[in-house]
């Protein structure tokens, strides 16, 4: 459905919503939830009033928050581990 809405407004007026990624660091909330809700209603109006509506998901590609998580969870010390085995918690 997402493709074809793509295909059948290819000539209209873009717009764009490139969103940001969850955070791996933090617990989920409400605020969160929120947040998709907003976005998703906009991209729905946008899309009904004929714009070419893309929808780019952020990724967090580097990893730090995921390795922050870890750290925190399980109360390891990255300083004294070998990065190899920090990844491999990861």
């Amino acid at each position: 459905i997402y493709q074809k809405r793509l295909e059948l407004r290819k000539d209209a007026k873009p717009f764009i919503l490139h969103d940001g990624p969850p955070y791996a660091n933090g617990k989920l909330h409400i605020g969160h939830a929120l947040n998709k809700t907003l976005k998703d209603i906009i991209m729905k109006y946008k899309t009904m009033t004929g714009h070419y509506t893309r929808y780019i998901p952020g990724w967090d590609t580097h990893g730090l928050p995921i390795e922050h998580a870890v750290i925190k969870n399980t109360g390891l010390n990255r300083h004294e581990m070998a990065p190899l085995d920090l990844r491999n918690k990861c």
